[in-house]
């Protein structure tokens, strides 16, 4: 009597070019600068794609490949292509569904109708939406933490929708873990609105969505007071002041009708069904009918009817239903509230939720760092089974289950062992007191190369080595404890055994490899960032970082660096010629850098893992990991050379005598370039005073040569003047497959 329901997916103008193009042989990148000329619509045609983008138009008309891709997208266009099943619905039945209507088993053997939501609804069965959401769960995780390190009951139910700090962590883009607002376009958004009441998150969440994001800029302008708002009817002023004019709710459709042409509610919403729909005749129909409800209930002109009529199909084609938004910001505000009022406790639940995605990790813990809340590195003496507050409440302690290769059951075990005595002292120790059937070697490595037994005595390496003797050690004297057998030698064989099972003062591994295990196990870095050395270049030569390069427009140029963690290479089945996927890591997530054809040539012997590069490209927002088609790559300690313009050396005049001069002209002279030196002296009335040696200095910029000067002349006495211009997105040329190796 309950099965879940079908969708059917369809040729869309984007999708349909995508797939046309792949079949035609296209590269991605040639199919994807067409795509990306088909304006961001709702259900827009590839016709109304030609009349309203100028660059697709002279594309077709220009490209003969273009031409003829398009005409075949035109004959393929809206056919179903896939089909999937309903996100949140279900239908439930009051007899079997099979006597109603065709059924069928998805992938995972799940029943789903074979008709989609429409037809089920006409059939007159109960339709219902649910929706599971892991927020909750954090939500809940989060009072149940506040009430046990706090003593305070929380009823995220009655919390005040008002509250100032909530609105403060929005406005300042602390949206991560925020529900429906952490992606990296909501944040810009969030700081932009400056968001002040539960409308406002309202109308965000209604608006971010394909469609009506076209309007988001005209939204903001209208919120600050930079644009007049005028109403078509003043009727309608009362029910779109709320949002600035704009009609963003199907609700705001439907109370249009309703006042302005006399409609009942349930006419209204079958107004705005038509509307959404677009079927010409039924709107031809409703037409009539709104022309003459407005003309009899409110005296309003033919023309201006059909004006208003207009401006609601156009809305009602993409509103979005005010309910469902409404119950979203309230989800979204009261994260916002517990992230702002108990923030340790909130990050704490989210990383408990996300722990088997060691990436999401990776970020919750870089908003930890920057609200100034450290995550503690996982202990075996004092972590949980999941992320907890610690201390007196101010840290956030990682739960060992999170530790990628240990689990809950070898964790639950170790607590247990734990809680029946001292601390844990050594591997031996821990391996004595717990299940070595449970805590094997598998779990000891990852809890070694992770950090969590940095308490024990010993290094990582010492630790390591002993894993064996330890874990035998320990079945051993399980055995004898099993059997009753005691030695009779007991106080002798003890002192000389104890001998042996010290842990041996090893050296400690490599600083990239401790960096790599924690990366690997944990998701972040404890023992500090391979980056960390590089941090001021980066912020000096990067444009962007892997955050704010997401919200940038596909095929703007950036340049932005990291460390590039791994490298797929492949051979590509369209040229038969070798292509690089590199996956670079900055200090707040990753992006990827896509190398094919001469590119690949020309930067292969940079595309190494662990290596530190600059990549200047084009970049490109299609999926969910933001990727860049590079025009150049060097190695980021090459950017202070590449990309300084002027370096100063700053100094007081009244240090500036003979023997500082030398040490200066020796300075230069060893660092010897191509970029103009400049000498800022500031004199002992507070004027500064700029020299231009370059008649006879020019250096090269580097790392050496800042410290060198900060050296000599004290902390931040070396300035660069960075060059942020950008090179001109490459232009495309379109390469075609030829058939069966043809071609010139």
């Amino acid at each position: 009597s309950v099965a879940q329901i079908i969708t059917f997916g369809t040729m869309g103008a984007k999708s349909v070019i995508r797939d046309v193009g792949r079949v035609m042989g296209l590269s991605y990148g040639e199919v994807d600068r067409l795509a990306k000329m088909v304006p961001t619509e709702l259900k827009i045609t590839l016709k109304n794609a030609l009349l309203k983008s100028p660059d697709l138009k002279v594309a077709y008309d220009n490209e003969d490949v273009t031409r003829e891709l398009i005409d075949t997208a035109f004959v393929l266009e809206d056919i179903t292509r896939n089909s999937s099943v309903h996100a949140a619905g279900v239908v439930i039945g009051a007899e079997p569904l099979v006597n109603i209507l065709p059924l069928k088993k998805d992938e995972d053997g799940a029943i789903t109708t074979q008709y989609p939501m429409g037809p089920v609804e006409d059939l007159g069965l109960l339709k219902m939406d649910f929706l599971g959401l892991k927020t909750l769960t954090v939500i809940r995780n989060t009072c149940e933490m506040v009430k046990q390190w706090r003593g305070v009951e929380v009823d995220v139910d009655r919390v005040p929708i008002d509250d100032s700090k909530a609105y403060d962590l929005l406005n300042n883009g602390h949206t991560v873990g925020v529900f429906q607002l952490e992606s990296a376009g909501m944040r810009d958004l969030c700081r932009k609105f400056k968001l002040g009441t539960i409308e406002h998150i309202t109308a965000l969440v209604a608006l971010y969505r394909p469609g009506p994001m076209d309007l988001i800029p005209d939204f903001i302008r209208r919120r600050h007071g930079e644009v007049e708002i005028k109403y078509p009817h003043p009727l309608l002023e009362p029910i779109a002041n709320e949002t600035y004019g704009i009609l963003i709710y199907q609700e705001q459709v439907m109370k249009a009708a309703q006042v302005l042409a006399g409609y009942t509610l349930g006419a209204a919403d079958l107004l705005r069904r038509a509307m959404g729909k677009k079927k010409v005749e039924v709107m031809q129909e409703q037409r009539e009918l709104f022309v003459q409800g407005c003309a009899e209930h409110n005296k309003i002109p033919k023309r201006k009817a059909n004006e208003i009529f207009d401006l609601l199909e156009k809305f009602a084609g993409y509103g979005f239903n005010k309910s469902h938004a409404a119950a979203y910001a309230m989800v979204a505000y009261q994260t916002a509230y517990l992230k702002a009022h108990f923030p340790v406790e909130f990050l704490a639940a989210n990383m408990t939720n996300d722990m088997g995605d060691t990436a999401k990790l990776g970020v919750l813990t870089d908003e930890s760092k920057v609200l100034g809340i450290e995550v503690l590195p996982p202990d075996i003496n004092e972590s949980q089974v999941l992320f907890a507050p610690a201390r007196d409440g101010s840290v956030i302690r990682f739960g060992m289950a999170a530790i990628k290769g240990v689990g809950s059951i070898a964790v639950e075990e170790l607590i247990k062992a734990r809680e029946t005595g001292e601390p844990f002292a050594d591997l031996f120790d821990l391996c004595d007191r717990c299940d070595t059937r449970t805590v094997n070697r598998k779990v000891l490595e990852a809890l070694i190369r992770s950090g969590a037994c940095d308490c024990l005595a010993g290094t990582r390496a010492g630790q390591f080595s002993v894993i064996d003797r330890a874990l035998a050690k320990a079945s051993s004297q399980a055995r004898d404890r099993e059997s009753g057998q005691t030695s009779l030698f007991g106080a002798f064989e003890e002192s000389s055994q104890s001998m042996h099972d010290t842990v041996p003062d090893l050296a400690e591994w490599k600083r990239g490899d401790i960096l790599a295990a924690e990366k690997e196990l944990l998701g972040f870095y404890v023992s500090g960032h391979p980056l960390d050395p590089y941090r001021e270049l980066l912020d000096e030569y990067s444009l962007h970082d892997s955050e704010t390069v997401k919200v940038l427009e596909s095929r703007k140029m950036t340049r932005v660096g990291g460390l590039i963690a791994t490298v797929q290479r492949g051979i590509s089945r369209r040229t038969n010629k070798p292509y690089a996927i590199a996956t670079v890591e900055d200090l707040k997530g990753s992006f990827q850098v896509l190398c094919m054809n001469e590119n690949y040539d020309k930067y292969q012997e940079l595309l190494i893992s662990n290596k530190t590069v600059l990549v200047i490209g084009e970049a490109n927002n299609n999926e969910d990991t933001p990727k860049i088609f590079p025009v150049e790559i060097i190695a980021l300690d090459d950017a202070p050379a590449k990309f300084t313009r002027q370096v100063h050396f700053r100094v007081t005049g009244s240090e500036l005598g003979p023997e500082k001069l030398d040490e200066l002209h020796g300075l230069a002279t060893s660092h010897h370039g191509r970029c103009p030196l400049f000498l800022r002296i500031r004199q002992q009335d507070g004027r500064l005073v700029f020299i231009d040696t370059s008649k006879k200095y020019f250096v090269r910029p580097s790392v050496k040569l800042r410290d060198a000067v900060n050296e000599m002349l004290g902390q931040d006495s070396y300035y660069a003047k960075v060059d942020t211009a950008l090179p001109e997105p490459p232009k495309r040329q379109w390469r075609r497959k030829e058939k069966n190796g043809g071609g010139d």
